[in-house]
C-alpha cells in the first residue's frame, strides 16, 4: 500500500465521510461564535478567523492554548475541502495551503499530544488526502487510538481501498469486537459486511449475501401497471426512471435531450415510482409532441417512508430486469439526471457496465447506466441480481447502497465465459461531469455552467 494510488483518487465523499465530525471538547474554552463558525458553519475563511482565534482568551497556558489554536485553524483550512464535487488528484487545496495545515497539526501535537488533538489530525490529514501522512501518525501512535472509531474506520477504507484484505480482516477484527465503535453507522457497516464477503464469507446480517450460494436464482415475475403501453421493438429503450419529485425537473428536460439527439436512434420508456395524474397526463402529451421516441410508460406505488430512496434505486433494477423479458429490445438504463448529447452507436456486447477505477470495490459497477440486451448473459446476470435485491427487501434490509452491491457481488455468480462477455466502459466516456464533447451524456457537476446553458436551450425548445 505505499503508494496508496486508489484511496488517493476516490472521490471527496470517501475522504469526508468518517471526518466531517471533529470531536474537540478542548475547544469549550473559546467563544461560541468562533467554535460555531468552524464546527457548525464549516467556515473556511481563515483570513477572517485565524485573527479571532488567537486573540481569544482560553485561560490555558501558553502551550495547550497554542496547540488549541493551531488545531483550529486546521480545521478551518481542511473545511475547504469538504466540497465532493471533487475526485482524488482535483484537490480542492493548493499544496501552499496543505503544507500550512500539516504544520499547524504538527505545531499542535508537539505542543499537546493528546488523543483528541491526535484523532482529529488524522482526520483532518485524510479529509485533504494526505494520506501517507495520516497512516504514519496511525501506525506510530497504535496503542494510542486502537479503540478510536474514526481512525479504525479510516483504516479500513484505506485497506480495502488497496485491496489489503488481510490488514483488513484485523481492523474488521477490532470493529466487531466492540459495537459500540460502529453504532449505527451505514458505511461502516457496508465496509465490514462486503470485507467480509470479500474474504469469503457469506453475510446474513445488515446485507444478506447468502442467495449467492443457491444454486439458481428463483425470481417471482410481478404484474406491473402500464400508463402508456410498449407497441415498438425496432429501436434500442431507454429506461428511464425516476419518482414524481424528480419528473419535471429530470426527466422531463432528459426527453427533449433524448428527441434532440436520438430521435431516430432509440425509444423511451418511463417506469415512474409513486406517479399522480398530472405526470400522467404531462406524458400522454409529451408521447404526441415527440412522436418519434415511441414513448411509452409504467407505474408502481411504494411506501413513503425514510427507506424510500433505497427501495427506489433497487425496483429500478428489478423494472430493468421485467423490461429485458418484455420488450423485446436492448435496453440502455440511465439515471434521469442527465443530458443527452450524442447519438448512441449501437453496441454489439450482451451487456455493457460502467466502472471507475477510482471507486471501491462494492461501486464496481455503476448503478446509473446500464446497457443490456434481452436473454443470454444478461438475462443470467439480472436473474441474480434481482434475486439478491428482493431477498434483502423482503428481509427489511433497507441498506443505502444495496442496488450497488447487488450488482458487484452477482458478477461472480457468472461464468468466467459470460463475465468475458461483459463490455467494461470508464464512467466519464459515457456519464461525464466535465462537459466533456465527446462524452454520450452531461450529468451536473462542476461544468454546472455548461450543463445548465444545454438545459435552458432544450427547454426553450420543446417546453409547452
Amino acid at each position: 500500500m505505499s503508494e496508496f494510488a486508489r484511496t488517493r483518487a476516490m472521490r471527496q465523499f470517501y475522504r469526508n465521510v468518517f471526518t466531517r465530525f471533529i470531536d474537540l471538547p478542548e475547544a469549550d474554552v473559546m467563544p461560541a461564535n468562533i467554535t460555531a463558525e468552524i464546527f457548525s458553519f464549516k467556515s473556511t475563511q481563515l483570513t477572517a478567523l485565524e485573527p479571532m482565534i488567537r486573540a481569544a482568551k482560553t485561560g490555558l497556558d501558553a502551550e495547550k492554548d497554542a496547540a488549541l489554536k493551531d488545531m483550529l485553524c486546521a480545521v478551518v483550512l481542511a473545511n475547504n475541502a469538504l466540497n465532493e464535487t471533487f475526485v482524488g488528484e482535483e484537490q480542492t487545496l493548493s499544496a501552499d495551503a496543505i503544507t500550512q495545515l500539516t504544520d499547524y497539526v504538527v505545531s499542535a501535537l508537539k505542543a499537546d499530544g493528546n488523543i483528541n488533538y491526535l484523532v482529529a489530525a488524522i482526520q483532518l490529514l485524510f479529509r485533504v488526502n494526505e494520506i501517507s501522512s495520516a497512516l504514519f501518525l496511525i501506525n506510530n501512535n497504535l496503542s494510542l487510538v486502537s479503540n478510536s472509531a474514526p481512525v479504525l474506520k479510516i483504516l479500513l477504507l484505506i485497506c480495502l481501498m488497496e485491496n489489503d484484505f488481510n490488514q483488513a480482516m484485523v481492523v474488521i477484527q477490532a470493529l466487531t469486537a466492540d459495537s459500540a465503535l460502529i453504532g449505527e453507522d451505514p458505511m461502516t457497516l457496508l465496509m465490514i459486511t462486503c470485507g467480509i464477503y470479500r474474504l469469503g464469507g457469506f453475510p446474513d446480517s445488515y446485507i444478506d449475501f447468502r442467495s449467492l450460494n443457491a444454486s439458481e436464482s428463483a425470481v417471482v415475475n410481478e404484474s406491473w401497471d402500464y400508463w402508456i403501453e410498449k407497441k415498438t421493438a425496432s429501436k434500442t429503450t431507454v429506461l428511464v426512471t425516476c419518482d414524481s419529485e424528480d419528473y419535471f425537473k429530470h426527466a422531463v428536460p432528459m426527453l427533449y435531450s433524448l428527441y434532440e439527439t436520438n430521435r431516430d436512434v432509440l425509444d423511451v420508456h418511463v417506469h415512474l415510482i409513486n406517479g399522480n395524474d398530472e405526470i400522467k397526463h404531462s406524458l400522454m402529451a409529451l408521447r404526441e409532441q415527440l412522436p418519434a421516441l415511441n414513448l411509452s410508460a409504467s407505474h408502481e406505488q411504494i411506501t413513503e417512508n425514510e427507506n424510500k430512496p433505497v427501495v427506489t434505486a433497487a425496483r429500478r433494477l428489478v423494472f430493468l430486469r421485467h423490461a429485458l423479458q418484455t420488450f423485446n429490445t436492448p435496453v440502455l438504463a440511465i439515471n434521469a439526471g442527465v443530458l443527452v448529447r450524442k447519438p448512441w452507436v449501437a453496441s454489439e456486447t450482451p451487456l455493457m457496465l460502467l466502472q471507475t477505477e477510482s471507486s471501491p470495490f462494492w461501486e464496481e459497477v455503476f448503478a446509473g447506466f446500464i446497457y443490456a440486451t434481452p436473454g443470454g448473459v444478461a438475462q443470467r446476470y439480472f436473474d441474480h441480481v434481482v434475486s439478491f435485491i428482493m431477498t434483502n427487501l423482503a428481509s427489511g434490509n433497507h441498506v443505502p447502497g444495496l442496488e450497488q452491491v447487488a450488482l458487484f457481488a452477482c458478477l461472480d455468480k457468472l461464468s468466467p465465459e459470460d463475465r468475458l462477455a461483459i463490455e467494461r466502459v470508464e464512467r466519464s466516456v459515457m456519464l461525464n461531469s466535465q462537459a466533456d464533447e465527446n462524452a454520450f451524456c452531461w450529468v451536473s457537476g462542476s461544468a454546472d455552467a455548461s450543463f445548465q446553458a444545454y438545459k435552458t436551450s432544450l427547454s426553450g425548445t420543446y417546453q409547452r
